[in-house]
């Protein structure tokens, strides 16, 4: 990562950002960009597949292996990103963790 001033730029994926709060905002208009329970396509299956690779649990979560993506309603009724493994188990991931976990 370089500095910019006094903000680190960050890259997930093939992507770069400025700040954290620019990376925030895209994976956010993603998240609500995305029908629900629809399998997320390319480009954004492999943006994603970055992104969780940067969570701080990103072991746990991936599990046996990604199979693909969704958008769904969490416990909270908020949107949030699902993924389902290979063995066909599912899981939620929080987008700011695997941002707050890049440090």
């Amino acid at each position: 990562m370089h500095r910019v001033g006094h903000r680190k730029q960050l890259t997930i994926g093939p992507r770069n950002f400025e700040t954290r709060k620019a990376a925030d905002r895209f994976v956010e208009d993603l998240l609500y960009s995305q029908p629900l329970k629809v399998a997320i396509q390319e480009p954004h299956h492999s943006f994603l597949r970055s992104l969780l690779s940067m969570h701080p649990r990103a072991k746990e979560k991936i599990g046996k292996g990604i199979d693909h993506f969704t958008v769904e309603y969490s416990v909270r009724g908020r949107r949030c990103f699902c993924l389902t493994r290979i063995d066909g188990t599912k899981t939620d991931f929080s987008f700011f963790a695997c941002v707050q976990g890049s440090e």
